[in-house]
């Protein structure tokens, strides 16, 4: 019934009691739907038109007082009309109550206003009820105000007022969202929007009292479109009247909401009424009134915020036993373990202790169920955790528990790297007490080489061959499932490497310490940090991108494939596949993860020739997991420091160096990138001796791990380089000379480097043909920067032999590609006093060709190239099979078409990718 009607029936009934007509009225409906209103307005209209008006209220703290609402009642009534004798307050017998009542509408029309007539205690009910039977000619009218969802206790007695000749009921129910507009639109003093009408309804049901509690958290007057009203604040106006109609609305429903609250979506009739404790009739009772107050829809709490709330009013123990009990009723339910967890994890937050967990083995099976479902469903890898977390402290069966410390390693290591290094320190302590099992030991060395941890990886596949255990222990390699890229893409094993040589005048290794020999399998199963030399693994590693998602299960796979790309010479195609999953991980849930990608996307940039977006993506690493990333931080670190040393800027690699070292990062696989950076910033600062330190050592753990491939580490041209600055030409060729015979020439990075070092240890005559072979190899690797260096090596040698003009040339464009590259050191090399620094303009790629040369045909295109990198038209043609006339022409047109006249005047966009395609599928022979 709107309000207008009801505030109409009001009206009849005060004339018709005026009149000389007794009338009961019966204003029913849920708490907040605005009965006490009703009774104020009646109680005023009466006063006006001069009834006497006695109000009184019941309360469920004074239900249990007899004639509490009598005495009220009796302390309005005039004393003139009272026996003799008998004071205000004290309650009076139902005859001389009714004879008073009489007494008083013989002087004037007397309205008797009861609130919350649902808590009126027995004793006053039953007066009233004496009332209504006695008094029906006199100017009486009774006013109640009633719940009509708590007649449990005295239904019989609601039945007796039916039957007075004057009763009247108004139902007072909820707003419709009419209602609800006309309220929001006096509120804010404008027509109320369909959308603001409609959120507000939703919120509140359409509740009177938690309308305008709503209303009173928006300021006043509202200027402008409403757009989106705010939560309601945690303790606002909307949360205090919701608990407020809670607590009017008694013990069962405060009970009800708070199962309600802890079971949130998962909420039916039934589970409710097994949280709560109730009987099935008292929960329906209890959910009605819920319902009708407009705090519930559809069986569950309307709105979050009062759930909240209701929870907020839950002592924190009681609260964790409920959450344990609602644990164990949705599992007997059989409910999902995603469901489920998330109430044994918020037992445990609200201080649950694990005696008081439910009994049995379900628990840790549910938990670990969800850590499942968190990772293959959604990827929420902190509630895997967490779920695993606390599988571990409920599980009693030891080996269990060391294999949710296993799984948890695996898990936290997207977000925590530290972390996870730490959750392997118990199962590697079981492992070397013989208490960890052939499958959980192959798990741990999955783990270990995962997190870069070779020694102990490699002690716990030769604790797996052990003859003891050798009986009960798969031959596969247990670290290949992981690691190994589809067949195609599997890595041949390495060849057994040769010792690397001790640094002269540096002391050998301590001939008591024991040399971990690496076992084949954990050779063979390196494979995340060493790669194949065929071209099948490119193609390989491409397939896997492209069709597999990224996922917790194909994390490890889709980095080694990145890894791959890496070190098959396609950098290129490295950086582009790290940026598209560097977009895909979410940097607050993975950082991890993001290091990870943001670590193999700098050692692609460094490998471009990009420092500047090297060290940008090592920074970003770095900070991903400053502060908890392990022994894997030195990872991005190293590239850092390598990338800051080739732009000169050796105070920032000074600050990042005086971070102190673990002992455990020299039984990492991370210790070899970081002491190569560390020695090529020791070179740089003419510390030659000890930067030669740095890289035998790199090579001495590389071979000891099995893991001595050039494409990933080439320590020994970094040797020979070291070697070549303190004057020792022989042992630099050694070097240089051992690396050229290794499988890792093939890799025209790893080629183009040996020869520009070996030309730096042959005569001069030889020099400038070992550096066009280098600039050939390292122009298809596309490393900038190496390319620079060997066109700055071969400029020096053809200026030595006399040839001033090409050297300038190839001088110049190798400056240009050093400044590009934002080497300053290197430009101040090769032309002293310009670093370079003010040319550069943080590109972060190759430049493109411009509009002038996109005008050239592809063969001018390559003939231009070469000439613009110093060839002589007889070298042009030689290495392009065409003749020197040709040459002759395909360049006059070039000049015309660019607008120059000379060589020295091509444009710098003829770089390296232009020079490749000048030569395609030329090697060296």
């Amino acid at each position: 019934m709107c309000r207008e009607d009801a505030c109409a029936q009001l009206e009849g009934a005060l004339t018709a009691c005026a009149s000389g007509a007794a009338g009961v009225v019966l204003l029913e409906g849920a708490v907040g739907c605005g009965k006490t209103e009703m009774l104020l307005h009646v109680a005023e209209s009466a006063e006006r038109l001069g009834a006497l008006v006695l109000r009184a209220a019941g309360t469920a703290r004074e239900r249990d007082v007899p004639h509490g609402v009598l005495r009220q009642l009796t302390s309005g009534l005039p004393a003139d009309t009272l026996p003799d004798g008998a004071a205000g307050r004290e309650p009076l017998g139902g005859r001389a109550f009714i004879a008073a009542l009489r007494t008083a509408a013989d002087r004037t029309p007397v309205v008797v206003c009861v609130d919350d007539l649902h808590h009126t205690d027995p004793a006053s009910l039953d007066r009233l009820l004496d009332v209504a039977r006695a008094v029906r000619g006199e100017r009486l009218l009774l006013v109640l105000a009633d719940a009509p969802h708590e007649h449990a206790e005295s239904p019989l007695a609601r039945t007796e007022f039916l039957r007075h000749p004057g009763f009247t009921r108004i139902p007072l129910g909820r707003l419709d969202e009419p209602g609800t507009a006309a309220l929001l639109a006096d509120h804010t003093g404008r027509p109320a929007t369909e959308a603001d009408t409609a959120w507000l309804h939703g919120a509140t049901g359409g509740n009177p009292l938690l309308l305008r509690a709503l209303l009173s958290e928006r300021p006043r007057p509202v200027r402008g479109p409403a757009d989106r009203w705010p939560e309601p604040a945690p303790g606002g106006p909307f949360t205090q009247a919701a608990l407020t109609c809670l607590h009017r609305d008694g013990a069962d429903s405060r009970t009800l909401a708070v199962a309600l609250a802890v079971l949130g979506e998962d909420a039916t009739p039934e589970l409710t009424a097994r949280l709560a404790g109730t009987g099935p009739t008292a929960a329906a009772r209890a959910a009605a009134a819920l319902e009708a107050s407009g705090l519930t829809e559809d069986g569950r709490l309307r709105h979050p915020a009062v759930a909240a709330a209701v929870l907020d009013g839950v002592p924190r123990h009681e609260l964790a036993l409920l959450r344990t009990r609602a644990a164990r009723v949705l599992h007997e339910a059989g409910a999902r373990a995603g469901t489920v967890a998330p109430h044994l994890l918020a037992a445990s937050e609200a201080g649950a202790r694990p005696e008081e967990a439910p009994h049995g083995d379900w628990p840790v099976q549910v938990l670990r169920e969800a850590a499942l479902q968190a990772l293959v469903d959604d990827e929420r890898c902190d509630h895997a955790a967490a779920c695993l977390e606390l599988a571990r402290t409920l599980c009693a069966d030891e080996q269990t528990g060391r294999e949710i410390g296993l799984q948890l390693a695996a898990v936290t290591w997207r977000k925590h790297p530290a972390a996870a290094e730490r959750h392997l320190d118990g199962p590697l302590a079981a492992l070397r007490r013989g208490d960890l099992g052939p499958a959980q030991a192959g798990r741990l060395a999955r783990l270990l080489v995962a997190q870069g941890r070779i020694e102990d990886a490699a002690e716990a596949l030769e604790r797996m061959a052990d003859p003891r255990t050798a009986a009960r222990t798969t031959r596969e390699d247990p670290l290949r499932e992981l690691f190994a890229l589809p067949p195609a893409a599997a890595p041949a094993g390495p060849t057994a490497p040769a010792a690397a040589p001790a640094a002269p005048g540096a002391p050998a290794e301590h001939p008591g310490a024991p040399a971990r020999t690496g076992t084949a399998e954990l050779r063979s199963s390196a494979a995340l940090w060493t790669h194949p030399d065929s071209a099948g693994d490119e193609q390989a590693a491409e397939r896997l991108l492209k069709g597999t998602p990224l996922a917790h299960a194909t994390f490890d796979p889709i980095v080694q494939a990145v890894r791959t790309l890496v070190h098959a010479d396609r950098p290129d195609r490295a950086a582009v596949w790290c940026r598209r999953l560097q977009a895909e991980t979410q940097p607050a849930a993975s950082p991890g993860w993001q290091s990870v990608f943001g670590l193999v996307h700098s050692e692609a940039l460094l490998r471009l020739g990009d420092l500047v977006g090297a060290e940008r993506e090592a920074s970003a690493a770095v900070d991903a997991v400053a502060d908890r990333g392990g022994l894997f931080l030195f990872g991005p670190v190293a590239t850092l420091v390598t990338a800051l040393t080739a732009m000169g800027r050796y105070e920032a690699v000074a600050r990042r160096l005086q971070t102190p070292v673990p002992e455990e990062l020299f039984s990492s696989v991370y210790a070899l990138n970081y002491l190569r950076a560390r020695g090529h910033y020791y070179l740089a600062t003419h510390r030659h001796r000890a930067a030669l330190g740095e890289f035998l050592d790199a090579g001495r753990l590389a071979q000891r791990w099995g893991l001595d491939r050039p494409r990933q580490l080439p320590w020994r041209t970094d040797a020979a380089e070291a070697l070549l600055r303190l004057g020792e030409h022989r042992q630099a060729e050694r070097f240089v000379v051992e690396q050229l015979a290794t499988s890792g020439v093939r890799s025209p990075r790893v080629l183009g480097v040996s020869l520009r070092l070996r030309a730096a240890t042959s005569e001069l005559r030889q020099r400038p043909k070992l550096l066009t072979r280098a600039v050939d190899e390292l122009s298809r690797s596309g490393d900038r920067l190496e390319l620079a260096k060997a066109l700055a090596d071969l400029g020096r040698a053809l200026l030595l032999l006399g040839e001033g003009t090409r050297a300038g040339m190839v001088t110049r464009r190798a400056w240009h590609l050093a400044a590009d590259c934002g080497a300053a050191p290197l430009c101040a090399q090769i032309m002293p006093g310009q670093t370079g620094t003010e040319q550069r303009t943080a590109p972060e790629r190759p430049a493109e060709e411009t509009p002038e040369t996109e005008q050239l045909s592809e063969s001018e295109r390559r003939v231009a190239a070469l000439a613009a990198y110093g060839y002589t038209n007889r070298e042009i043609s030689a290495k392009l099979y065409v003749t020197v006339s040709t040459v002759e022409q395909h360049l006059t047109r070039a000049y015309r078409k660019l607008g120059i006249s000379r060589r020295q005047d091509l444009p710098m966009s003829l770089q390296f990718d232009s020079l490749e395609s000048a030569f395609p599928g030329v090697g060296v022979a």
